[in-house]
């Protein structure tokens, strides 16, 4: 698929984000909860799809670096700004969205997951409406029989930019934590899509809400 090609000022972008990314997340107290045996230093026994909101991408991409994750991205200037960061955070991009090349990218990412490697996507990027489904997760799902594992971010301190998605900055030095959700899967032999899709969404809102609820729980330390 044709995509972008970086601008001198997007290199600029690049170099100067990347090392910024590496540091801030160096500085945040970070917890996994949940079904944290889905988080990146477990070793399940199947691949899973991680499924997450748009917003939450730029702590995600560095709490689960050098995992051999492989991400969907949208072939777009922004796209590719994004695809060459992971890159150094040991991503690899399968360029596509529900909006250009979403069948090509669907496929390569089943020949991923069934050649085991663990896959990412964000269900309402590139372009939203924010925290809203879109359907590739359960046509990847399907196909391949891998769990879509949501998972939810948030940070105690954080910048939220005025972007379609609202964006999240942790402040350096606050506490975040990853809250990871239920597996669930969706049979290879037909079934309710509008259905399974709602099931995502829900445990997405959940976790998401789980990890928000957690700076403001009354007792120390979570609910």
């Amino acid at each position: 698929m044709k995509t972008h090609s970086l601008s001198f000022s997007d290199w600029i972008i690049v170099l100067v984000a990347t090392p910024l990314i590496h540091l801030l997340g160096l500085t945040l107290r970070i917890r996994e909860l949940g079904r944290a045996e889905w988080g990146p230093r477990a070793r399940p026994q199947e691949p899973p799809l991680w499924a997450l909101w748009h917003e939450t991408i730029l702590m995600s991409v560095w709490h689960h670096r050098d995992r051999e994750v492989h991400v969907m991205i949208s072939a777009s200037r922004d796209g590719e700004l994004i695809t060459t960061i992971g890159k150094f955070f040991g991503y690899t991009a399968v360029r596509g969205s529900s909006s250009k090349g979403g069948k090509e990218a669907t496929r390569e990412m089943v020949d991923y997951l069934k050649a085991g490697k663990r896959c990412a996507i964000t269900p309402d990027g590139p372009r939203g409406p924010r925290r809203e489904m879109k359907k590739g997760a359960v046509e990847i799902a399907r196909l391949t029989g891998a769990p879509v594992v949501p998972f939810g971010f948030a940070a105690e301190h954080c910048w939220r930019l005025r972007s379609w998605d609202r964006f999240i900055i942790p402040k350096p030095f606050s506490r975040a934590v990853f809250v990871y959700g239920e597996p669930i899967r969706i049979p290879a032999d037909g079934g309710d899509d509008q259905g399974y899709l709602q099931k995502i969404q829900n445990e997405l809102d959940r976790v998401t809400q789980a990890a928000e609820d957690f700076f403001h729980s009354p007792t120390p330390g979570g609910p």
